[in-house]
């Protein structure tokens, strides 16, 4: 490269991809800015960086914004889409030292057959095509870059591609100014810089059947600088392509293409023989100097324009600040959902149901160099399907004797996935026959297939028999990710065909549009409201019988959800009256919404180090060990913990001696066990203030922060938390009177003293909630672990941590509590059903088989514990709730 500066003085260099065996390597970006500020350093002149942007810098650079491709974005009809690409990529683009991008192509796609532009074009109408073409444009221009519309005079209308061979255009001028040149001329009018020749024969401009665009100065000097007075730089397609080199040699095709009147040479395939053949050139007279000043003279003033004149090196320590920023991926994503494209569902299988069980199979077809292609489609797919087994076919192998797929009774929808994208030197955009077979066999399956078209529309001409098709013309992540999206709702499908699919008689402007499934609880009608009204009447009882204050109550069943608020935040007559949205401090109820739901994801394992629920508690915790009775101590497991078996005694009060957490943990170290581990069951919050201290230590982070990373913001539970602002406090109900420990008003404030003692966050109390909050948390766990298209927990691991543990002998679950005779679930749940009760008053019971949960918020510790009414309230309550709704099948399986 050096060599290129100082001895054939080049006037800049483009960034590349490169092909290894392990795949696409692309450039980083870091090096890149640090070796393009020293070849700067290193020439005479600013050197004119320059890259294929075409999807936006990830696509030559590993941090960038990745964005859909051409396309896609016309499929989602919003020109202005074009234009925050092109901002984006622009100022990317300049933060590592490319100023120069290589884009937008300007080409009409018109012809089924391309194997070259197809999805890189905006469409098929030029008018639609010019639209897109100009907004890109200003985003690049008025950003800092300079665009280059691509490929004059216009390649959208070839059976064959120029890497490879050269194309013909046969189209008379007539047609070609009404259809090619049409998007350059609106290029040309919204200020682009560059506009890049194609390789390409057009009879009815160039006489010469051996002469291409980018050598005719017919086609160059005559129709793109006189006619369409085009005065910016005119750059050649790369010159190592086939339509050039198997006609021209390296030096030859050099000269004749600054003859036509090129300005700069992009990639000749030997820059000695091109510069040597220049020099010859000029100086017999072949190009005069004339003609050179005035592509100097362009050149010059495109760099000066750009300020590189003025400044040429970039701030490489500056990088990180704003490349590949999250709000630009953001709006890269939500561009790509818009583009999203139904094309066929027959019968109406979208959105499917991430909340109902459901196993994948994924058929996969490829023909690109990657070591793992769908990566982020099968990621995503298996955050939302309970299974998912893959099968990948690489298109560019055709024996297919080595796939099998497996029987149909082993999923319950096949996803087939064609990653079959435009590529240089392929020479077609297909699925060859062999691979076409399996698909063929999926199709025959009598199992719901779904096709997702991840680069050429054209292709589904090719499967007549695919009742579901959704495409997303393109294979970048964002376009992974946003089929998956669409696959289950989650965003709206709004897109439509930018092209004609003439086999199937799809025209342009076709798509079937599906409204996006919030995946949220439904606000029950005024008949299911008015059905449970004896419910609400029991609550209304316990008010005036003075069990508490006030309370919120939510009801779910089946999706819907009844939410009621009752009575005041204390007995006064002028206490505020309790809202829906009412913070109430959930106590115990803490150990299975926060605790036992992170360590649940633990379980899963995707996490650095996993936690074993049957490893002794001293491999997390190795001062356990030093307590007395070694021989029951080291018995003690995870699963002991959760399930209340651990041998430990039900409560100390800490609270009178300890300042830190780190005394109480001690404290728990040093507490002798009330019985052999496994034994018997006895509820204990020593044993989950521990659980919680497992979990900080392997995760490194506070179990607050966790809460909220994990559960609380996912689920977009926005007033559940540990310690809330001093500015809440008003707005929450008040707990107790403390007359021992802190002597005032509890409120605001973790009401246990243990807990409080700890600094307000510990696993067995402290959280704060709203009823609303809560019925969102048990929707997801009745929907297996998904909530408003957010994978909280898998199902099995659901499953696994509500089934009822040998070890309590069937009255705990990993966490939670089962239904007990005479217990507060009442007499109706049904045999899976698990929930929890908390000392302030609260209770959540889950019934997985009625899909139903029923959740009580009160403040019954108000003013006084001793208050204990509520123990009869909540019984009568679900009671009340099942009655109501017709669930009084007796349940004859709790103990």
């Amino acid at each position: 490269m050096l060599h290129d500066v100082n001895d054939l003085h080049a006037g800049g260099f483009i960034l590349v991809t490169r092909i290894t065996p392990l795949g696409i390597e692309k450039s980083q970006t870091y090096p890149s800015a640090v070796l393009s500020n020293q070849l700067q350093t290193q020439s005479k002149l600013p050197l004119l960086i320059g890259a294929d942007f075409e999807r936006g810098s990830a696509m030559r650079l590993d941090e960038g914004t990745s964005f859909p491709t051409q396309m896609a974005i016309a499929a989602g009809g919003e020109p202005r889409d074009a234009y925050t690409m092109g901002k984006i990529t622009a100022l990317e683009a300049r933060q590592a030292g490319v100023h120069w991008i290589y884009a937008p192509v300007a080409d009409v796609n018109n012809n089924p057959g391309n194997p070259i532009i197809n999805t890189r074009s905006f469409g098929e109408d030029p008018a639609r095509v010019s639209e897109f073409v100009s907004a890109y444009v200003r985003g690049v221009e008025e950003n800092g870059g300079l665009a280059t519309a691509k490929h004059f005079p216009g390649h959208g209308d070839t059976a064959a591609d120029s890497h490879i061979d050269l194309p013909v255009i046969h189209a008379d001028r007539q047609r070609l100014e009404s259809l090619e040149f049409v998007p350059f001329r609106a290029a040309i009018a919204a200020g682009v810089g560059s506009i890049m020749t194609g390789h390409l024969n057009v009879p009815a401009l160039e006489p010469d059947s051996n002469t291409p665009a980018t050598l005719s100065s017919h086609i160059l000097t005559e129709v793109l600088r006189k006619d369409l007075g085009f005065q910016g730089l005119v750059v050649t397609d790369a010159m190592d392509m086939g339509g050039i080199t198997v006609r021209f040699a390296p030096g030859e095709a050099a000269v004749r293409a600054v003859l036509a009147g090129t300005d700069c040479l992009l990639m000749p395939p030997v820059p000695d023989a091109a510069f040597e053949a220049l020099q010859r050139a000029v100086k017999s007279g072949r190009i005069s100097r004339e003609r050179l000043d005035v592509s100097v003279r362009r050149i010059l003033e495109a760099k000066a324009r750009l300020g590189l004149n003025k400044k040429r090196l970039v701030d490489v320590n500056a990088i990180n600040e704003h490349f590949g920023e999250t709000a630009w991926q953001k709006q890269a994503q939500e561009i790509s959902d818009r583009g999203v494209t139904l094309l066929r569902d027959t019968p109406r299988r979208l959105p499917l149901d991430a909340s109902k069980p459901s196993r994948a199979l994924l058929l996969a077809f490829y023909a690109d160099p990657e070591p793992y292609p769908g990566e982020d489609l099968e990621r995503e797919l298996r955050r939302r399907f309970d299974s998912v087994t893959t099968v990948r076919a690489d298109t560019r192998f055709r024996d297919a004797s080595n796939l099998k797929l497996p029987p149909p009774d082993s999923y319950d929808v096949a996803i087939l996935a064609l990653f079959v994208r435009v590529s240089d030197r392929k020479g077609n955009v297909d699925v060859p026959a062999e691979q076409a077979a399996l698909a063929e066999q999926v199709y025959k399956s009598a199992k719901p297939v779904v096709t997702l078209g991840f680069g050429s529309p054209y292709l589904i001409e090719r499967f007549p028999q695919a009742e579901t098709w959704l495409g997303a013309f393109g294979i970048s992540d964002v376009a992974q990710i946003s089929m998956a999206r669409a696959l289950f709702g989650e965003i709206a499908v709004r897109g439509h065909l930018p092209v004609t699919i003439p086999g199937v008689q799809l025209k342009a402007g076709y798509g079937i549009e599906v409204a996006a499934d919030p995946m949220k609880l439904q606000p029950m009608d005024v008949r299911g409201q008015a059905q449970l009204q004896p419910a609400f009447d029991v609550v209304e009882a316990a008010i005036k019988d003075k069990a508490f204050p006030g309370a919120t109550l939510a009801i779910g069943y089946r999706g819907k959800v009844s939410l009621r608020s009752f009575g005041k935040f204390a007995y006064d007559a002028k206490a505020s009256d309790v809202a829906i949205n009412t913070m109430y401090d959930i106590a115990s109820l803490t150990k299975v919404v926060a605790t036992t739901t992170i360590v649940a994801k633990l379980v899963e394992g995707d996490v650095p180090v996993p936690l074993d629920l049957d490893a002794n508690i001293e491999r997390y915790l190795p001062e356990w060990a030093s307590g007395p009775q070694p021989e029951w101590r080291h018995r003690v497991t995870v699963r002991h913990l959760l399930t209340h078996t651990s041998g430990l005694p039900p409560f100390r009060e800490y609270w009178r001696a300890s300042k830190t957490k780190q005394d109480t943990l001690d404290k728990i170290f040093a507490e002798p066990l009330d019985y052999q581990p496994g034994t018997k069951e006895v509820y204990s919050d020593l044993g989950i203030i521990l659980m919680a201290e497992i979990i900080e230590r392997l995760t490194g982070k506070p179990l607050d922060v966790l809460a909220r990373e994990c559960v609380f913001s996912p689920l977009e539970m926005s007033s559940t938390m540990y310690r809330p602002a001093k500015k809440l406090w008003p707005t929450i109900a008040p707990t107790e009177i403390d007359n021992q420990y802190r002597h005032r008003l509890i409120q605001g404030e973790v009401h246990d003293e243990n807990a409080a003692a700890i600094g307000g966050v510990s696993g067995h109390a402290g959280v704060f909630s709203t009823a609303p909050d809560l019925a969102s948390f048990c929707q997801m766990l009745l929907n297996g672990g998904v909530y408003a298209h957010q994978r909280i927990l898998r199902r099995a691991t659901v499953a696994e941590f509500t089934v009822p543990q040998e070890l309590s002998g069937g009255t705990r679950t990993l966490g939670w509590a089962v239904p007990t005779e005479g217990g507060s679930s009442g007499h109706f749940m049904g045999p899976h059903t698990f929930g929890h009760t908390g000392f302030t008053g609260t209770s959540i019971w889950i019934d997985p088989d009625r899909q139903l949960f029923v959740v009580l918020l009160t403040n019954r510790v108000h003013p006084t514990r001793e208050n204990q009414k509520l123990a009869k309230v909540r019984p009568a309550l679900h009671d009340a709730v099942m009655q109501s709704l017709g669930l009084v099948t007796p349940v004859t399986s709790h103990k």
